[in-house]
């Protein structure tokens, strides 16, 4: 088993929303796959290391590659066969996920409403045992 040697590892995986922007729903299911690839590698370290990992993204648009027309809701044709590509971001919600497969922190989730990116500086704070500042949005997790 390797040495865990870091307090902190910042990983960016951009592919959804890099790859989302071209509209090549081909390109993009490759980049998705890639990043799965990749953060079930993580996961796998983590169990080893007893880590955590909290995961989350900005934007992209690799869950959105499509152009709706809004009145009515129906899809925009290029042509016959073939779907207008959307390369702008999407506006869906985005999930967070805190992955602690040993129990290590032992955190709990916290109830908040509205939550989102804001919290997550505060989050990582407390998993690494500090306090975060006052004027920081709250923590997604409790530490006990």
């Amino acid at each position: 088993m390797r040495a865990a040697i870091y307090k902190f590892i910042r990983l960016n995986f951009p592919n959804g929303d890099m790859v989302g922007h071209t509209g090549d729903v081909n390109a993009v299911k490759l980049a998705v796959e890639a990043v799965d690839e990749g953060v079930g590698r993580i996961m796998d370290a983590l169990k080893k290391t007893h880590g955590i990992m909290v995961c989350s993204a900005d934007h992209g648009n690799a869950d959105d590659m499509c152009e709706l027309d809004k009145r009515p809701v129906r899809w925009c044709w290029m042509s016959r066969a073939r779907l207008k590509p959307k390369t702008a971001h999407s506006l869906n919600p985005v999930p967070a996920i805190v992955y602690d497969p040993s129990g290590a922190a032992n955190a709990c989730l916290a109830d908040l409403p509205g939550a989102g990116i804001a919290n997550l500086a505060a989050t990582c704070i407390m998993l690494l045992g500090f306090e975060p500042p006052e004027d920081y949005a709250a923590s997604l997790v409790e530490v006990g």
